[in-house]
């Protein structure tokens, strides 16, 4: 025998061994000395192309929960069905290599499998990690809860071309079960839908509440999508297809859920909210027509960060690490947002002091108009040339506030000009004649009002007229202002007195005849007595509402009751 070549031959007899016996030891390995060894031996023993429930059994606390025989690689099996149908998908490399385990991590010494299924976990069982016995206690009621049908045994009663794999590790019952579940839950989801929103019409319609069809539909459906999810995350198990399989679905499902249960919050918001105002529209204050609005928004953006907050933990997300980076930033991002907290604790300065409601006419900053809407950012004000004009709730609340609506009454002040050819007792009787006037109009406030002859102006003998409206409206104001002037006018007639314009006197020489012309009458101190009390209250000339010549004309085509426009004079 030539030693020479043989031993060559032996080598690579012994190196294909060492190789063979190195790769059965990784693909079925036997050691429980760490968390991630435990846990391989655990998974890899029950695959398909490596089964050996005994070996899988071993790193497991059997003596401390009592179990023996035959029991233990059966409830192996059951906890690898749990996690592989659950979707839980064992992540090695996140489990500990080391005998000795990070004593903060795991604090109470347990290395759960899973995150999203911490009861299932590895203990330290003198130099060996084994899953500990209380585990070993839930696996049969997490199986139940798991596989509420004996799906098993329907399919060995199912024909085998019903049994054959079109693809690897897929059955055709599976795809056709498939297809019984999605049409299933889609069926479910729209019952719901219909069901909830019929009971929903008749409870508001019991209770006297306008029925919003369109909000409730937008309320409901998203409901249905939670019971559809609810429907698929019980039966998807049941059709045993892979870990990776369950677990993409169970992401998905549990997405789905989040982003229902998400939009039927927010739907609720909005549902409540237009209950609120449809209420807040028949009281008096306007406080509230201003508070709904804010507290819709509020709620909104409160309900969509804690749907994202829910979504990113259900995608396995770390939200308290992610919350903790944001906090590392959160200088920065308050720096960056110093103006939106600046109008948030705006909007709260303009709640506590209300110095305006909705509806209000007022001057902000410089911009005139009428506020329709108080946000958490700002506030919008509809200007007089009908435009919207938005103000930061940082600059509402420094700003002097100049409120128009606020007003107990409304001031009329105007200077009258009469010529200068009015006697002095026509002059009394046109001051007097004013103030009987505006005694006689009921909506002239009584115990403030000032009327004198006040200067001898350029062109014109100058009468200072100063008094408050009650008036509820712009519209109510200009009507009165008009009435009043409108007697003013019919007064001055009655006394012979002439309102006077800007004008110069020329005086020229002309060598024609001159003439005399004759003087304007003037009426007697008893006449013009008789006039200025005809104008006041009771008096047979007074007219509070002026009458009209024709309907009016007023806006909307309505026409002034009592008015000559109707026959009444």
């Amino acid at each position: 025998m030539d030693v020479r070549r043989s031993l060559p031959a032996a080598l690579a007899a012994l190196s294909l061994l060492v190789w063979g016996s190195f790769a059965e030891a990784q693909t079925a390995p036997d050691d429980c000395s760490t968390p991630r060894q435990a846990a391989r031996t655990f998974l890899a023993n029950l695959q398909a192309d490596s089964m050996n429930p005994a070996v899988a059994a071993r790193c497991f606390a059997w003596s401390e929960a009592g179990v023996r025989g035959e029991a233990r690689q059966d409830a192996a099996r059951d906890l690898l069905a749990v996690l592989d149908q659950r979707g839980h998908y064992v992540d090695l490399e996140a489990l500990p290599d080391t005998p000795e385990v990070d004593a903060e991590t795991y604090a109470d010494g347990k290395v759960p499998l899973t995150r999203r299924l911490p009861e299932i976990h590895l203990v330290r069982v003198g130099d060996e990690w084994r899953i500990s016995a209380q585990s070993i206690g839930l696996i049969q009621p997490l199986y139940d809860e798991t596989f509420t049908v004996d799906v098993e045994s329907m399919v060995d009663q199912l024909p085998g071309w019903m049994r054959a794999e079109p693809l690897p590790g897929v059955a055709l019952w599976q795809f056709f079960g498939l297809f019984v579940v999605l049409l299933g839950g889609m069926l479910i989801r729209f019952l719901v839908a219909r069901v909830l929103f019929s009971w929903a019409g008749r409870i508001l319609k019991k209770r006297n509440l306008k029925f919003d069809f369109e909000v409730a539909q937008r309320a409901a459906t998203p409901i249905g999508t939670l019971a559809m999810a609810a429907f698929l995350w019980w039966l998807f198990p049941m059709l045993r297809f892979s870990v990776r399989v369950n677990q993409i679905t169970m992401i998905a499902l549990r997405v789905i859920a989040a982003a229902a249960a998400v939009m039927v919050l927010y739907r609720l918001v909005d549902f409540g909210a237009d209950v609120f105002a449809r209420r807040a529209e028949k009281t008096e204050t306007k406080l509230d027509d201003q508070i709904v609005p804010m507290v819709r928004k509020t709620l909104k953006v409160f309900v969509v960060v804690v749907g994202v907050i829910f979504v990113l933990q259900n995608l396995d997300v770390d939200v308290g690490s992610l919350l903790a980076g944001v906090s590392l930033g959160g200088l920065a991002f308050t720096l960056a947002a110093r103006d939106t907290v600046a109008n948030l604790f705006g909007s709260i300065s303009i709640f506590a002091d209300q110095p305006f409601q909705v509806g209000d006419w007022v001057v902000i900053d410089g911009h005139e108009g009428i506020v329709e809407e108080v946000g958490m950012r700002s506030t919008r004000i509809r200007t007089f040339y009908d435009s919207v004009i938005a103000i930061p709730n940082s600059v509402v609340a420094n700003a002097a506030v100049d409120n128009w609506g606020k007003r107990r009454y409304r001031r009329c002040l105007v200077t009258l000009g009469l010529t200068y050819d009015t006697a002095p007792d026509q002059m009394q009787a046109f001051v007097e004649g004013i103030r009987a006037i505006l005694q006689a109009n009921p909506k002239v406030r009584k115990d403030s009002y000032e009327v004198c002859f006040r200067d001898f102006g350029e062109s014109a003998l100058e009468v200072m007229v100063y008094f408050f409206f009650r008036c509820d409206s712009w519209s109510e104001e200009l009507k009165q202002r008009q009435n009043v002037f409108l007697e003013i006018m019919r007064m001055a007639e009655a006394i012979g007195v002439d309102f006077a314009f800007p004008t110069q006197t020329l005086h020229l020489e002309t060598r024609a005849r001159e003439r005399e012309i004759p003087a304007r009458a003037r009426p007697s101190r008893d006449e013009l007595s008789d006039v200025v009390a005809a104008f006041g209250p009771s008096g047979g000339r007074s007219t509070a509402e002026s009458p009209l010549l024709t309907q009016g004309f007023f806006p909307g085509g309505g026409v002034v009751r009592g008015s000559d426009a109707e026959g009444d004079g």
